[in-house]
């Protein structure tokens, strides 16, 4: 496959993706921008899996829950021990 589709379809899945990570993100953290900051950090690590876009929905969304969920942890974390 070109380099080019792969990219394209990669970033069409994270585009879906964001929307959801943000809000379970906002969700456990009540706070806009270290949402942004745990969607970010995920979004970049998921564009890194090969074959992301090849997983089923489902699969991507409950991949983008786990991480979020715990991103969001470690981000509160930190914010609590500053």
């Amino acid at each position: 496959m070109r380099s080019s589709d792969y990219f394209n379809k990669t970033v069409e899945v994270l585009r879906r993706l964001e929307t959801y990570g943000y809000q379970v993100a906002y969700y456990i953290l009540q706070d806009e921008d270290l949402a942004m900051d745990a969607t970010k950090i995920v979004l970049l690590a998921l564009a890194q899996e090969d074959k992301l876009y090849n997983l089923p929905m489902s699969v991507q969304r409950d991949l983008m829950k786990k991480r979020i969920i715990k991103q969001s942890m470690l981000l509160k974390y930190e914010v609590l021990s500053a």
